[in-house]
C-alpha cells in the first residue's frame, strides 16, 4: 500500500481522495491507477449513478473528476450540479472530448475552464492539485 503523500506546497496534509468518473474503462483505469501512483486514495465510477453511491458513502470525497458526457439520462454537468449541492465542499474537474460542452461547462461553473482531452497524466495531476489547494482556501471549487 502507497504511503500518504502531501499536496505539493502543504508538509501535513492527509492522503486525498479523488473520485474518477468516466464511462470508457481504457481511459479510466489507466488515470486512477496513475493518480494512486502518485499517492491519491482513488475510487472509480463508471457512470453518474455509481458515482454519487460512492459520493453518499462514508468516505469523504475531496475532487470529482468527471466527463461531460456519459451514458444514461445524467451527463457529468449534471453530476458536478449535483456535487454542488450536496457535497459542497468537494472540487469538481470536468473533461471532455467535445468542443461543445466546454461552453456547458463554462456556463456551469461561472466561465471557469476545463480540462480537453485528450490530456496528458502529468497536467491531470497538476490541475487536481492546484483545485485541492484553492478548495481549501476558498470553499467549493469548480474548474
Amino acid at each position: 500500500m502507497l504511503a500518504a503523500r502531501a499536496i505539493p506546497g502543504s508538509s501535513d496534509d492527509p492522503l486525498r481522495t479523488i473520485l474518477v468518473v468516466e464511462d470508457e474503462v481504457l481511459i479510466r483505469m489507466p488515470l486512477a491507477e496513475y493518480l494512486r501512483e502518485c499517492g491519491y486514495r482513488v475510487f472509480e465510477a463508471a457512470d453518474v449513478a455509481e458515482a454519487k453511491a460512492v459520493l453518499n458513502a462514508d468516505t469523504p470525497v475531496d475532487l470529482v473528476f468527471t466527463d461531460i458526457n456519459m451514458p444514461g439520462e445524467e451527463s457529468g454537468l449534471t453530476l458536478a450540479d449535483w456535487v454542488h449541492q450536496h457535497h459542497p465542499d468537494t472540487a469538481v474537474l470536468l473533461t471532455s472530448g467535445i468542443a461543445s460542452a466546454a461552453e456547458k461547462a463554462a456556463d456551469l461553473c461561472g466561465g471557469g475552464a476545463m480540462l480537453a482531452k485528450p490530456y496528458r497524466y502529468d497536467v491531470v495531476l497538476q490541475r487536481i492539485e492546484t483545485l485541492l489547494r484553492q478548495a481549501r482556501r476558498a470553499g467549493p471549487v469548480c474548474q
